[in-house]
């Protein structure tokens, strides 16, 4: 069985839908679902309880716990032995749990998978990141990804074969409950962003793989509940980053690493606003779950 974690936040109409697409194309004896409230607002709170089917757990933080908390508060709940934490703002169109289902038990190196991530045109968006670094700020991704395939395959992945990644997006993340439970789960210390970076440096050292099956699709709205809040959001990227980069690199490299991005940032006045942030590398106290 699959555990499928939903986490809302103020996005009751986005879940409501997530949940029904669910229900409609993938097999009901596969999965439970379980819906984390990160503190919403009651008019938000209300809908779900009136209108969520009545299978689905329901979990009530009392406050806003952020992605990592507030889906381990899922994970606490889970019975299957695969776990699949998404955004609320995903529609399922096919059954794509049960390819991912059938790869994980057939490949027991991968930690971690998701399927290909469309948008809700359906045209194809990246479907994970490169993890932040000095090569990644001095030459880009493309560069990258031209000149060094195998350390940095494309984002915007093509053909049939699964793709080896160094993380899967943070929206669509599946993994064996076993996994999860050895790599010690999200770090609840993150509030917000870079939670699929920490985890695909975790699920490396656990010596497990992060996969794309491009074989299965899902649609994806993006930044439902963050693009209202845009500058707050972009510090916080930048909190995250430099934690998990200082957690995963040490001190001297982090140091360093982020004296390169002052050095960019400057001659950008756009981000400007992250200045502060890195001139002071700020802690996690600092984050937007202090407000």
């Amino acid at each position: 069985m699959v555990s499928i974690i939903i986490l809302n936040y103020n996005s009751a109409s986005y879940t409501l839908n997530c949940v029904e697409s669910i229900h409609r194309h993938i097999p009901k004896n596969l999965f439970e679902i379980i819906v984390v409230d990160n503190n919403s607002n009651d008019e938000d709170k209300k809908k779900l309880r009136n209108e969520l089917p009545s299978d689905v757990v329901w979990v009530e933080s009392r406050f806003n716990a952020g992605f990592g908390l507030g889906n381990m508060l899922g994970y606490n709940m889970a019975k299957g032995d695969y776990l699949c934490i998404i955004n609320s703002d995903i529609l399922f169109e096919e059954d794509c749990i049960s390819p991912l289902c059938e790869y994980l038990k057939n490949h027991p190196d991968v930690g971690c998978i998701t399927p290909l991530q469309l948008d809700f045109n359906h045209k194809q968006v990246e479907s994970f990141r490169h993890n932040p670094g000095f090569r990644r700020e001095l030459f880009g991704n493309s560069f990258l990804e031209k000149h060094f395939p195998k350390k940095y395959p494309k984002r915007m992945v093509k053909g049939s074969e699964p793709v080896v990644t160094p993380q899967v997006n943070g929206c669509f993340m599946m993994f064996p409950t076993a996994v999860f439970k050895t790599i010690g789960g999200f770090d609840t210390n993150i509030f917000l962003y870079d939670e699929e970076c920490d985890v695909g440096y975790r699920i490396k050292k656990a010596g497990k793989k992060c996969v794309v099956l491009l074989s299965a699709v899902f649609l994806h709205a993006g930044a439902t509940t963050t693009r209202k809040r845009k500058s707050l959001t972009g510090r916080e990227r930048y909190i995250s980053r430099i934690y998990v980069y200082r957690k995963h690199h040490g001190w001297v490299k982090s140091f360093l690493y982020r004296m390169l991005l002052i050095a960019f940032a400057i001659f950008k006045p756009k981000r400007w606003y992250i200045l502060p942030v890195l001139f002071r590398g700020e802690l996690l106290s600092k984050s937007m779950r202090s407000l």
